[in-house]
């Protein structure tokens, strides 16, 4: 970030006006604007590792959920009245505890209890015996807060129930001290509060191959194809040729060698580092509209054909070829109206510098921005892929 920054200081200094201070520029530039100049300033994709853009197939983790009950809460608990679904928990609860009297009806004043989902998300990876994961946890009944609230022991299971019930053991045991949502109270969290009972082992092999699955966000035939080359490049160097075969546009099946079968996991091991450089990532040109973080990140790729919009007090003009200054049509001065020059006989360098000059003289928000974008596309003026999330 801080490469980037410095270029783009440097850059802006050769742009503007002699005299000017970039660094008064730089400040008038809005929060979402500055994200979305550092991104379109990245530097291209360097040489990464394999398992940068894809997984092994059969390591996509689990999920394992049970039934608790929180308690101590400050009569913010679930309603015990006309048979709530709490109640009879607790009441069988406090039964197991020793207090055989305790029914249903009899806690028809308690709201110091909740009735809780609990959920632990195993890793890729797997886990082993004695391994702490975080655990999430959301409220079932009336329940309006969990604050100050502790899990009573719960015993988590995976979703799936086996064809024979007996069979249906516990993977984890969860309890502890609430850590409630601050903006959602009925949620909440215990850091390390799941204690594994059971191994669960991952396991990415199918006969003799594995497969890999390409992240989504490089997905598609191109990438696939040039990885797939990639790992047959590597592996004829020590004679073995075909192994690696394209299944759709986001898998790509792997034949272990003969050779390696007897140490599948080391062959794995040095598989997913193979080195993969950057322009073997053929994705399309995007734009990404995050719009929780109010960020936009732009592939330097990205081209704008010829158009103009209006977006509120913001107008865009891109013209090719530049616009020649006469006594008649003069070019004027102005923050509301910009020119941006596109064209395939222009260097990349300078569609980039069009860009941002553009963005630097306008101090845009970033809804602006997501109507000039989204205006572009609908227009067919975007030679870009526009992902909003």
């Amino acid at each position: 970030m801080t490469g980037a920054l410095g270029s783009f200081r440097a850059f802006l200094a050769s742009i503007l006006p002699a005299g000017a201070n970039p660094h008064r520029t730089l400040g008038a530039v809005s929060a979402p604007l500055w994200a979305l100049l550092i991104a379109i300033l990245a530097a291209p994709a360097s040489a990464g590792e394999l398992q940068e853009y894809a997984r092994l197939r059969g390591l996509e983790g689990d999920k394992f959920v049970g039934i608790g009950l929180v308690y101590g809460l400050a009569g913010t608990g679930d309603s015990m009245k006309d048979g709530a679904a709490s109640s009879r928990p607790y009441a069988q609860l406090l039964k197991n505890l020793g207090n055989i009297g305790s029914d249903p009806k009899s806690l028809a004043k308690t709201k110091s209890v909740a009735l809780v989902l609990v959920t632990v998300e195993i890793p890729r990876n797997g886990v082993r015996t004695d391994d702490r994961l975080d655990v999430t946890i959301g409220t079932y009944g009336t329940a309006s807060s969990l604050a100050g609230g502790q899990l009573v022991t719960s015993f988590l299971k995976s979703p799936v129930m086996p064809a024979d019930p007996a069979e249906w053991l516990p993977y984890a045991v969860a309890e502890g001290e609430l850590e409630v949502d601050p903006t959602t109270p009925t949620k909440a969290k215990i850091r390390g509060g799941a204690r594994m009972v059971r191994d669960v082992v991952m396991n990415p092999f199918e006969g003799d191959s594995v497969a890999l699955v390409l992240y989504p966000q490089y997905a598609g035939y191109p990438t696939a194809s040039s990885i797939a080359d990639l790992i047959n490049d590597e592996l004829s160097v020590s004679g073995h040729s075909g192994a690696a075969k394209v299944e759709d546009a986001q898998t790509i099946r792997v034949r272990i060698p003969a050779d390696d079968l007897q140490n599948r996991n080391k062959f794995v091991a040095q598989l997913m580092t193979f080195s993969v450089p950057g322009d073997l990532i053929r994705t399309p040109a995007r734009i990404v509209i995050d719009r929780a973080g109010k960020v936009i990140t732009v592939d330097e790729r990205v081209e704008f054909r010829p158009a103009a919009i209006t977006a509120a007090n913001l107008r865009i003009t891109t013209i090719t070829p530049p616009i020649q200054p006469t006594p008649d049509q003069p070019i004027t001065d102005t923050t509301a109206w910009t020119g941006v020059a596109t064209g395939e006989t222009q260097r990349q360098s300078m569609r980039l510098k069009s860009l941002i000059d553009a963005l630097v003289q306008v101090d845009v928000p970033f809804e602006t921005q997501v109507q000039v974008i989204r205006a572009l596309e609908r227009q067919g003026a975007l030679k870009a892929q526009v992902i909003e999330q």
